[in-house]
């Protein structure tokens, strides 16, 4: 057995249960190497390591790794790992002449990558608001921070990020938010590469075993919110009405209704297949229900 395993998240407070397993050695102690690495480019980035042999698993947004193995990512879901739907918030400049999604002025997109959730949500809300995105409308701005910089100019007037991961620039008035979406799917799943699974099945299922307790201590822990106002600059409030609103799942079940929802929503823009089997998607190790 391989017991190094690469794996990749975003930079934000839904993988704190991991940074902090990693600092306080639990993965160590279960036998695993564990080779954490943060994409600051969120999903797209990370399928694409995913078909590189990059990483070994990664966590990624459910729409993106739908889309992506739609486009043949040999990959599966081993575990859904943010059971709770993404809140996600719309932001414009603080100068931007929007204050509404539901302005219907031309407007560009800033997104983080082709493929990511920035990308996906905007499109899957513009078709649920009777518009359409077209290619040249969508810039890559690569990260939170490029996505900022590119409002504040007005070279794009709107972005969908997590939203409370983007308070910081509302604070300091770089942004506004005008808006707020949520897809009736989970937030976040774990993905192993089929190359992964046929040659580190065991340690990966360690990890999993693993993060499932992390992520129940760390609901339960009295420290959790002093953590994320530290690490995330969330306010006290912002932190603690998110842990509350936040469900981590702790066993290796999975909704197939929740999957659908998201291919049929992708199959509306045209980032699915209709051949698409969800439930193949998921691993042998997955309860479907």
């Amino acid at each position: 057995m391989n017991h190094e395993i690469k794996i990749g998240g975003v930079t934000e407070h839904f993988n704190l249960p991991w940074t902090l397993a990693v600092e306080r050695n639990k993965f160590a102690e279960s036998g695993v190497d564990l080779k954490w690495e943060f994409f600051p480019g969120g999903t797209g980035v990370m399928t694409e390591a995913l078909r590189t042999g990059q990483l070994d698993l990664a966590i990624l947004l459910t729409e993106g790794f739908i889309s992506a193995a739609s486009s043949g990512l040999q990959a599966k879901i081993v575990k859904e790992y943010i059971t709770s739907p993404l809140g996600w918030g719309i932001f414009t400049g603080v100068h931007s002449a929007f204050y509404s999604i539901y302005n219907r002025r031309p407007k560009k997109y800033a997104i983080s990558k082709l493929g990511s959730g920035s990308h996906l949500m905007a499109m899957i809300h513009a078709e649920q608001r009777g518009e359409k995105i077209n290619a040249e409308d969508l810039v890559e701005v690569r990260s939170m921070d490029g996505a900022a910089a590119s409002l504040s100019k007005n070279e794009t007037q709107i972005f969908y990020w997590e939203k409370y991961t983007t308070q910081p620039w509302l604070t300091n008035n770089t942004l506004r938010m005008i808006g707020e979406f949520s897809a009736p799917w989970s937030g976040f799943l774990l993905v192993a590469s089929d190359e992964a699974l046929r040659h580190k099945a065991a340690a990966i299922q360690q990890v999993l075993e693993t993060i499932n307790e992390e992520s129940k201590a760390f609901v339960a822990s009295s420290e959790s919110v002093s953590l994320l106002t530290e690490r995330f600059h969330m306010s006290a409030q912002d932190a603690e009405t998110w842990l509350h609103s936040t469900v981590w799942s702790a066993d290796f079940s999975i909704r197939l209704s929740g999957l659908e929802n998201a291919k049929n929503a992708l199959l509306k823009i045209g980032k699915a297949t209709a051949q698409l089997e969800v439930k193949k998607l998921c691993n042998s190790g997955m309860k479907l229900i």
